[in-house]
Order: C-alpha cells, then sequence, then structure tokens
C-alpha cells in the first residue's frame, strides 16, 4: 500500500479545491459511533498484534472524579518501528490494511478511537535492543490553529513521567520493548445531568468489557489491568476458567452445561461455530433467584447473569465484537429464562461482509441469508436448555414440596377427623419389614433418603398421621398414587399431571403469594378454569368407572369417598 499523500496543497487561481478541509473534518469525525469501550479496545487490539503479554490501561481524573481527562494504554509488545511511527497516527494507515488474519483491518480504529474522547493522542514507542524512545502526536487544536500540518516522530527524553511506573514488570524492571498510547485532552467523559453515568459506572462498563470481549485471551495468560487491578475473564457461556469463580468454589466444578455445539458451512471453506451453554447448576438452582444468588444465596452480580437474556456473544478472531440481542433469532422472542443461556457465534474475519462489520467493530448483525441458518439452529438449542432449566427447576421443587410439609392444614384437619373413624383395613397385613422396604422406596423416590435431617422428618410424618400427602413426579397418566401401610396410607401428587401441574399447582402458588403476585384478570382466568377442570375430574371419574363391565363393585368406594370428603371438610377452620 503506498504511504505517498494525494492531498497536495490547492491552487486556488487554478480553480482548485482542497479534497479534505482536515481540520474540520477532523472535528465531523469525533461523532464515529465510539463508546468508551470502543475506544479503549483499539489500543488493546493493537497491543495483542504487538505480541505484549501485559496491558496496562489508566485513566487520569478530574477534579472530584467528575471526569476522566486522560486515559493511557502500556504494553509491553514489540513497539513501533522508527519508520512506521508517524503513520500510525495517519487516518487510513495500517500496517495490516485489509488483512482478515489479525483483529485489525481498517486504518481508522485507534484514531476515531482516541479523537471521540477527547482532542490529542501521544503515542510513545521503545523497540527491544535500542534506548532509544520515541514520540509522535495528532492534537486538533493544534491543527485548528495551523501549528501542527504534519506527523512527526522525535526521540523523547523518557515516558512520561506520570506513566513511567507502567512501562515496567511486576518487579519493577523496566520494558525491554513496548508502546504507550495516551488518549489527551479528554471531553466526552464527563459525569453528571439528569442522566448522566459517574465515572465509577463507566470504569465498570469498561473493565466488563474487557473482561468479556478478550476472555479467550486473558484466558491464554494473556493480562490487562485496569487502574493497578488485575482484570479476570467473564465468560457467559461459563466454560472458560474464571479465577474467581475457581476461588469461590474450590472444590466444585462450577462450569456450564454444553447443550450443542455445531459448526454451519458459510463460503469459501469458512465457518462459523455456534456454541450454546446453560449456566452452571450452582447459578441457577431453583426459580425466583433472578441469576442474583448463588445456591447457598451469595451475591453473584459480578458474572453478569441477568444482564445476558437473550444477548448473543459474536467473537472475530477470537475477539468478542458484539454482545447483544440479535432480532428475530431466539424461538418466541426472549423468554425471562435465557438470562441462564450463553449463546456463542464465532466467525473468522474473512466472513466480515455476513455479519455487517463495521471499522468500530461494534454491532455485527448476520445478514438475511445468515440470520435465517442461524435462527434454525438456535430453535432447537435454545429450546432445549429452556427446558433443561426449567426440568432442573421442577426436580428441586418438587423435592422441597416433599420436605417442606405444605399440605399440613390438610393433613392435620384429617387427623382430627379420623380420631373417631372406623380404622383402614388396606396394609395390615404388611409385615414390620416389609412395611420399612416401602418407606425407603418411597424416600428414595422423593429424594430424601440420603438426607437424615429430611428422613426423620418424613418418618415422623408418616407415624404421626394416619394419612401423609407429599409430592412427586412420574411420567405416568397417573393423578396420584397411593400406598398403604398397615391402615395408614401415603399419597403422592404427580406433578406432571396436567391437572396437578396447571390448576392445582397454580392455585397453591396464588395462595402462597396472596393477591399481590397475580393481576385480577389473572385470578378470574385461573378461578374459571379451576371451575371446569374439576368438572372434568368428576366426569374423569365416571369415564374410569365405565370402563368396567360392573360399575356397582364401586358403589361403596362412591359412598365412602363422599363421606369421608365431607366429614375431613368440617375439621376446617370456618372463614369469619
Amino acid at each position: 500500500m503506498s504511504t505517498e499523500t494525494i492531498f497536495h496543497a490547492p491552487n486556488p487561481d487554478h480553480g482548485q479545491a482542497a479534497i479534505i478541509q482536515i481540520d474540520t473534518a477532523l472535528e465531523s469525525m469525533r461523532d464515529s459511533g465510539f463508546d468508551l469501550t470502543a475506544a479503549a479496545g483499539e489500543p488493546i487490539d493493537n497491543s495483542i498484534e504487538a505480541g505484549a503479554n501485559l496491558i496496562q490501561v489508566v485513566t487520569a481524573f478530574g477534579s472530584k472524579k467528575q471526569s476522566i481527562d486522560e486515559i493511557a494504554f502500556a504494553d509491553n509488545g514489540r513497539g513501533i518501528k522508527t519508520d512506521i511511527l508517524p503513520q500510525t497516527l495517519s487516518l487510513g494507515f495500517s500496517t495490516r490494511y485489509g488483512q482478515r488474519g489479525s483483529l485489525g483491518r481498517f486504518g481508522v480504529g485507534l484514531k476515531l478511537a482516541g479523537l471521540s474522547l477527547g482532542r490529542r493522542i501521544d503515542v510513545y514507542t521503545k523497540l527491544a535492543g535500542e534506548d532509544t524512545i520515541r514520540h509522535a502526536h495528532l492534537d486538533l487544536d493544534e491543527i485548528c490553529e495551523g501549528r501542527q500540518t504534519h506527523i512527526k516522530a522525535h526521540e523523547a527524553p523518557g515516558w512520561p513521567e506520570a506513566y513511567d511506573k507502567v512501562m515496567r514488570d511486576s518487579d519493577g524492571v523496566p520494558f525491554e520493548s513496548g508502546t504507550l498510547v495516551i488518549y489527551g485532552k479528554i471531553d466526552k467523559l464527563v459525569s453528571g445531568g439528569q442522566y448522566g453515568t459517574s465515572m465509577d459506572e463507566k470504569l465498570a462498563e469498561l473493565r466488563t468489557f474487557i473482561a468479556r470481549a478478550y476472555r479467550r485471551f486473558l484466558d491464554q495468560g494473556l493480562v490487562i489491568r485496569l487502574n493497578g487491578n488485575p482484570i479476570t475473564l467473564l465468560d457467559p457461556l461459563f466454560l472458560l476458567d474464571n479465577p474467581r469463580i475457581i476461588k469461590r468454589y474450590p472444590k466444585q466444578d462450577v462450569s456450564g452445561l454444553v447443550i450443542d455445539e455445531e459448526d454451519i458451512p458459510i463460503a469459501d471453506g469458512h465457518s462459523i461455530h455456534v456454541t450454546v451453554t446453560v449456566a452452571p447448576l450452582e447459578f441457577r438452582w431453583k426459580s425466583g433467584e433472578g441469576g442474583l444468588r448463588d445456591r447457598q444465596g451469595r451475591d453473584i452480580n459480578e458474572f453478569q447473569i441477568p444482564d445476558s437474556a437473550g444477548k448473543i456473544s459474536m467473537l472475530r478472531n477470537g475477539r468478542e465484537i458484539n454482545y447483544d440481542i440479535v432480532p428475530r433469532l431466539l424461538p418466541r422472542g426472549i423468554d425471562k429464562i435465557d438470562r441462564y443461556i450463553g449463546i456463542e457465534v464465532a466467525f473468522p474475519a474473512e466472513l466480515d461482509s455476513y455479519f455487517q462489520v463495521r471499522n468500530v467493530k461494534r454491532g455485527a448483525v448476520p445478514v438475511d441469508k445468515l440470520r435465517s441458518e442461524l435462527r434454525q439452529s438456535l430453535d432447537r438449542t435454545v429450546r432445549q436448555a429452556r427446558k433443561e432449566i426449567r426440568r432442573h427447576w421442577f426436580e428441586v421443587s418438587t423435592q422441597e414440596l416433599a420436605t417442606s410439609q405444605p399440605h399440613r392444614q390438610a393433613t392435620e384437619a384429617v387427623t382430627r377427623a379420623d380420631k373417631i373413624a372406623p380404622m383402614g383395613q388396606a396394609g395390615k397385613q404388611l409385615t414390620e419389614q416389609q412395611n420399612e422396604k416401602i418407606l425407603q422406596e418411597l424416600m428414595e423416590d422423593l429424594g430424601v433418603s440420603e438426607d437424615e435431617e429430611q428422613a426423620q422428618q418424613f418418618r415422623e410424618q408418616v407415624e404421626q398421621n394416619p394419612f401423609t400427602l407429599t409430592d412427586g413426579n412420574w411420567p405416568g397418566k397417573e393423578l396420584f398414587e397411593i400406598d398403604h401401610l398397615n391402615g395408614k396410607a401415603i399419597v403422592r401428587l404427580n406433578h406432571r399431571h396436567l391437572f396437578i401441574r396447571d390448576v392445582y399447582d397454580r392455585l397453591k402458588e396464588v395462595a402462597k403469594k396472596g393477591l399481590n403476585g397475580s393481576e385480577p384478570e389473572e385470578l378470574i382466568a385461573l378461578i374459571r378454569k379451576t371451575e371446569t377442570a374439576l368438572d372434568m375430574l368428576f366426569l374423569a371419574y365416571a369415564k374410569a368407572e365405565n370402563m368396567h363391565v360392573d360399575p356397582d363393585q364401586f358403589d361403596d368406594l362412591r359412598s365412602y369417598w363422599g363421606q369421608f370428603t365431607q366429614t375431613y371438610l368440617k375439621e376446617l377452620p370456618t372463614e369469619e
């Protein structure tokens, strides 16, 4: 690529004009779509391309921490060659211009990124084996005043005093080589106003962006520090080792569950790699936590789970360039449960046109044809992920129901009424060993056999009451199952049955939360559905009898059922 300028001074006498009015053009370019995170990504990308394994980001605050006046990016990479240094601040120049095997490509990233935040960019660099530190700068004020007409490189007496410490390793030894980029005269990072964001919030956003966008590089040993504090990777798929998670859960495998991975061929032998995971069980143990607490109730805000709902991570050459909701990709739109689902689409830079990649490396959105293929791929896997999350929640809620005695009021009323009722006859022939075997099998089915406290609680419940109502779930068509133990009965409700799941459980939920938990319209709809469902329950019993040639054999059963229902209801407290 030629570096010779084509913007020669025009001759007004020959009716010529400048192709670019450089001062006003640069001012206009300041609104180029870069925010703090995108602007910070450009020098970090360059540092990675330069082979750095340590990158330090340092902010200099204004008065009362109401603004950021400077941001410096220091690395221990190869440095910039002397003849290239002035060109690095020239718009359109890049040693990797048009190349797709790297993070950069367009030749405008660093310049537009820096100018989008402030009015000056300084670049200092040192090559390995040399003692000289060289410096070049671009300053909009100097350009507007006519004091800067070219970008020049010159020797510097050393690193700027304010940043000398960040151009050293952890032992204080100066870098053998490296580069320091400073965004100066920043005027776009000020807090305040009705919708203003504090500097602490902006830095938190920057930390999160770096942790997620460069997670693959951090996982491979790259160290990035923000104001002296190392940044740990943030993986929305929970597949990479997060040091913070490992430290908190040293004896657990807290990693995501891969639902599916697949390569989708696109063009010229290139493919995109799609991965769908669900968050670790520790972070989605039961419904209602919102991704804010782990199984033990501890805060997990730092892992950004609530922020993930419906978002898709787009990785270009291993670097995330977009993390946002992509319309019309997920089945039936976005579900709240999607916060626990990680979706990653990784592609090589050769497929940039298929993702409409822009120079700011943000907003990657697949073109229509690719969107259609992605939607087809995600339809099955996202549904499967949602099903897996709800399946686990259902099992946990069923186990909790089995040990929380949610049916206490009913069983206590039945116990009172049964004191004067004739003793049941079923199961009287069973031996003590047979009773114990049935009890053990029941506790295993309910998931309480391995917990001594829960097992003892269940035993006491069975011993103290003639009838025990508990909860289970199985794929059969039964509404419930009954085990008879020497005159006692244990009834297990099947929470997979539609009547239990869609009517009984919803009524229990409303009763638990009260009126504040539901809208009046929802309550009325539930009452109407319950009324119809009870009618169907009676009709279904009639159909069950009708399946037998001699239904008269059930006369006593019907009589007993009606008799004891009435007796037990009388034991319930009278509503005032």
